[in-house]
């Protein structure tokens, strides 16, 4: 499977709760819960929603970081989602930039 594939498949609700459930992290899952929780959304919601955030928001370091972690993962595709859920949770467990609350750009401006 392909990259892009990967991404498209996880930006959908059930494959992406598929996947977060098959990634055996509980304390992934219980961060992905409560993030969920704070923007009223479901586990696979908030899942899809990070692999999409992730597509559009990421910067070069971060995709380097993806393409490392996808090459030397037993599971490629679960890896995958991981890595995106973990940079979308760090991002939004992250304190509020001024002027920029309720956004997902860090505060670079480049807000979503």
């Amino acid at each position: 499977m392909q990259l892009g594939e990967i991404i498209r498949s996880f930006s959908e609700e059930a494959p992406a709760q598929a996947a977060l459930l098959a990634c055996n992290d509980i304390v992934m899952f219980a961060r992905v819960g409560e993030a969920a929780g704070r923007y009223d959304e479901t586990v696979g919601e908030y899942a899809a929603g990070a692999v999409r955030r992730f597509a559009n928001l990421a910067v070069g370091e971060d995709w380097l970081g993806l393409m490392n972690v996808v090459e030397r993962a037993d599971d490629p595709a679960i890896s995958c989602l991981a890595y995106m859920v973990n940079w979308s949770l760090s991002k939004d467990e992250a304190p509020a930039v001024p002027g920029h609350a309720g956004c997902s750009c860090g505060g670079s401006g480049d807000c979503s």
